[in-house]
């Protein structure tokens, strides 16, 4: 049999040391050769019976390291399951370890030493009523529940025709003829386009557009009247030329309005009340702005919970502080990624600890509140994913995300994102659950300045983990 005997170095290294007698693996090493044998055709024997002596001398230390190492994998791995040894990465040769040569002229032991970086013994601390959390919750004010409430009444306003008074939030359909000094080009470039009015960047064109009425005419310069609009825009979606024609085209032109249009925002009555919210569900202005300020408060809500949990982590990694095994995870490193410098690992190094603290203190968590997720929640999580590529899926049409989510349920990637987003969801829960949380009002900008910093972390995070 088989003797693994392990030494530990300290609380987060040990070694094992893997012996295999020459009786544990001839009969395997012999049965290959046999297989070998059999279907070996080598010219001056017949298929089957080339001599063993012949294929041990050809193929002998190929097969011998192959069974030898199948058997080695089996007796480590074998042993930290059974003895539930919880180890970081994974075990690297020892230093100490004599170098290996499959020698076959005589059979004998062999002897191979591993390094384990040993995970920290810990409970995790900072999960329970007495631990307190503060939760943002968005102040919805009335100028919010205003700016939407405008909104869906032109999302669902008539387009109407105007003759006069130009405002800002109109779209203006103008006639444009190339200039050539003061006068109109003969034979220059003419074209219709249209543009709102609030997209127009030049402050001087916008300034004399405004107030004015139908048939009135000004003179811009085209190419500056929309900011960061390449030559290849202006051309193609002002001057509506192709791209193969090539003639040159001067900047300033003659431009006449022609039509003037407007969003006529919708009544507040039932009709748009029934539009927006849904048939029946609200009757009353007073009972719109109040269905808004739940919409809003709900929107903001999710990104909310992900902050809170944000908050989460970095006080559970604050107060479950761990020792690692710096010098091995740093080996263990390398090997895995030959390519990374050292420079590079000991930058990153800081970062790759806090992401395996956190996973540690996830695993141990997992356990606690026994997580478990099925299949069932990460196809209906990529299903949910699909719906969101569509917008949304009209009725009769979920055949479509079903066929997709199955297609999705077989890349590897897709379903292990998808497994990860769910246990986050289920730990977040349980979590908040446990500890105490209190409300803390604050302002949209407030709000938006804690988002754009989360942004900013985890994206630094994600970049760490693609260059991984």
């Amino acid at each position: 049999m088989p003797k693994v005997v392990r030494e530990d170095i300290d609380n987060l290294n040990a070694v094992l040391t893997v012996t295999l007698e020459k009786e544990d693996y001839e009969s395997k090493f012999n049965s290959e050769l046999s297989k070998y044998r059999k279907q070996a055709h080598m010219k001056g024997f017949r298929k089957g019976k080339t001599p063993l002596s012949v294929l041990k001398k050809m193929y002998g230390k190929s097969v011998l390291a192959d069974v030898i190492n199948e058997m080695l994998q089996k007796e480590l791995y074998g042993y930290l399951t059974g003895e539930n040894i919880n180890i970081l990465g994974q075990p690297l040769p020892s230093d100490s370890q004599e170098p290996i040569d499959f020698e076959l002229r005589e059979l004998h032991d062999y002897t191979f030493k591993f390094d384990l970086g040993l995970a920290p013994e810990f409970e995790v601390k900072g999960v329970s009523p007495e631990s307190t959390f503060e939760k943002m919750e968005v102040e919805v004010a009335e100028k919010m529940i205003d700016e939407e409430l405008e909104a869906a009444r032109k999302r669902f306003g008539e387009r109407q025709f105007a003759e006069e008074d130009i405002q800002e939030n109109d779209m203006i359909k103008l006639l444009a003829k190339e200039l050539d000094g003061e006068e109109i080009k003969v034979d220059g470039v003419e074209s219709e386009f249209s543009l709102l009015v609030s997209s127009i960047s030049d402050e001087d064109a916008k300034k004399q557009l405004l107030g004015s009425n139908k048939g009135d005419s000004f003179r811009f310069n085209l190419y500056e009247l929309e900011e960061d609009k390449e030559e290849k825009y202006v051309r193609k979606y002002f001057l509506n030329l192709s791209d193969d024609d090539e003639r040159e085209v001067g900047q300033n032109f003659e431009v006449t309005v022609m039509e003037i249009s407007r969003i006529e925002p919708a009544e507040l009555n039932q009709e748009f009340f029934d539009k927006f919210f849904g048939e029946g569900e609200v009757s009353s202005e007073e009972e719109a702005r109040g269905k808004i300020s739940e919409q809003i408060s709900k929107f903001y809500n999710g990104q909310s919970e992900a902050l809170l949990f944000r908050d989460m982590q970095e006080k559970l990694m604050e107060i479950n502080e761990m020792e690692l095994p710096e010098e091995f995870l740093k080996r263990w490193m390398k090997a895995t990624n030959e390519k990374v410098s050292d420079e590079v690992i000991e930058k990153e190094f800081d970062k790759f600890t806090k992401n395996l603290q956190w996973s540690l203190i996830r695993s141990k968590l997992v356990k606690r509140f026994e997580i478990e997720v099925g299949n069932e929640e990460v196809l209906e999580t990529l299903k949910n994913r699909v719906r969101s590529y569509f917008g949304g899926v009209a009725p009769g049409m979920e055949h479509i995300i079903d066929s997709t989510a199955a297609r999705l349920m077989e890349d590897e990637k897709q379903v292990e994102q998808a497994y990860d987003e769910v246990l986050s969801d289920r730990l977040y829960e349980a979590m908040a659950a446990e500890v105490t949380v209190t409300a803390k009002k604050v302002s949209l900008e407030e709000f938006e300045a804690e988002v754009a910093k989360a942004r900013e972390a985890s994206a630094a995070a994600q970049s760490y983990e693609e260059e991984e």
